[in-house]
Parts: structure tokens; C-alpha cells; sequence
């Protein structure tokens, strides 16, 4: 199907690390091979999302606004005054899609993602979340989001079904996206997926040290072409 990193996609539920880290400042983001808010990227680094997997990952500029392709985990701070974290992967690679963008039933897609690449505007905040605190994304050096059993459930709704690795840890989830657009070969995806960071094991109990939410959502803007 579509390359969805969508609301699986997650792949990026690695940013689950987001648990009890710092306080809450701008984004920043780079990408490769595919790629909600902040500042923009150039148009190059926007369709080197669109690569196909054997291309080389490429790299876009720091915060991505809403219009340009982006995963991204936003998750709220326990204390309301401090807003929102944002943590943007910059970097991901799909490595394989199989889809009809005129009809996304049955499509499948594989996306993999570089914890490492996770930036969230505040550089101890980042290294926290890279550590075996968090994503232990050295030991973990690559999150991966298979997408299958594609269904059409409205004008341009899809229903599908992701396999989430992250942290070692293996989970199944079931999400939802919408078609922005298409092409012959291609189709642009939106989706926001949440999830419990516990799940993946990263990240604080949710107690009194806890400064993050343990809910967070995975939000994505994607343009994945068939491979």
C-alpha cells in the first residue's frame, strides 16, 4: 500500500522517548528517502521524500510546517503552562510499496525510521530521548512500520493495519489516513495516531517525575511512491 508511515507510521512511535524530558520548544527536522509543524523546508528536500528505496537518503531543513511531508510525536506536558513537545524524525527511507493510487485496497508498504534523527528544538531534551532512558537508539538504531490490509472506508478515508517495531518491542496497530493526493505512481497521505509511549516501553511510569504525558500522538504528512 501507500508507503504509509501514516498513522502507523509511526514507525515513529519511536518518539514515544518523549516521557519526562525538558520543557517544550520549536522542532527541528531533516529527511530522507519519504517524509506537522515548525519552520520550512525547501521543495529538493520535500520531494526527496518521494524517493525510492534504493536512492540514498537526503536531508531536509529544520522544522517542517504543515504543508511539507514530515513524521513528527506531539505529545502535551503534565504541567498545561508548558504546552507541547514536538519531536521531528528526520530521517526515514521506504523500502518497499505496493499500491494502486487510484485504489489503496491491498496496498503494502514498509517504512523504516532513524531514531537518531529525532530533534525536538532543545539539544540536552534530544540526547535524553536517545538514551537507554528513552529510545536507547543506539542499541535500537532503527524503528520500522509495516503497513498492509488496506481498506477504503470513505471518499478519500483508508482503514489499514501497521506493524509497529520500536525499542526492541513488536506491536499491531490499527489506523487511519486520508489521501491529500495522487498521481500515476504516487498518493500523499495525512494521518495522527495515538498511542500510550508505555507500550514501547520508553519514557517514565507516568509518575510524579513524569513531566510528559504518557498518551502521545504520531502525526504524519507523507507523498510515498511505489517502489
Amino acid at each position: 500500500m501507500m508507503k504509509l508511515a501514516a498513522p502507523l507510521f509511526l514507525t515513529l512511535a519511536t518518539a514515544l522517548a518523549l516521557g519526562g524530558c525538558g520543557d517544550d520548544k520549536g522542532t527541528t527536522a531533516t529527511r530522507s528517502a519519504s517524509g506537522s509543524t515548525a519552520a520550512s523546508t525547501s521543495a529538493s528536500a520535500a520531494r526527496s521524500a518521494t524517493a525510492p528505496a534504493s536512492a540514498a537518503p537526503s536531508t531536509a531543513k529544520p522544522d517542517p510546517q504543515e504543508d511539507v511531508d514530515h513524521i513528527k510525536l506531539v505529545a502535551d506536558h503534565v504541567d498545561p503552562k508548558k504546552g507541547k513537545v514536538e519531536v521531528v524524525f528526520s530521517k526515514w527511507t521506504v523500502k518497499k510499496a505496493s499500491f494502486d493510487p487510484a485504489n489503496l485496497e491491498g496496498g503494502t508498504a514498509e517504512i523504516e525510521v532513524d531514531p537518531l534523527s529525532l530533534s525536538s528544538g532543545v539539544a540536552d531534551r534530544d540526547k535524553h530521548l536517545k538514551s537507554p532512558d528513552y529510545l536507547d537508539a543506539a542499541k535500537f538504531a532503527t524503528a520500522t512500520v509495516k503497513v498492509d490490509k488496506v481498506k477504503k472506508t470513505g471518499d478519500k478515508a483508508y482503514s489499514a493495519e501497521a506493524t509497529i517495531s520500536i525499542h526492541g518491542i513488536e506491536k499491531k496497530w490499527s489506523m487511519s489516513f486520508e489521501v491529500v493526493s495522487s498521481t500515476a505512481d504516487s498518493v500523499r497521505i495525512k494521518f495522527a495516531q495515538p498511542f500510550n509511549r508505555r507500550d514501547f516501553e520508553v519514557g517514565g511510569k507516568g509518575d510524579d517525575k513524569d513531566t510528559v504525558k504518557l498518551d502521545v500522538e504520531l502525526r504524519g504528512l507523507l507523498t510515498l511512491k511505489k517502489t
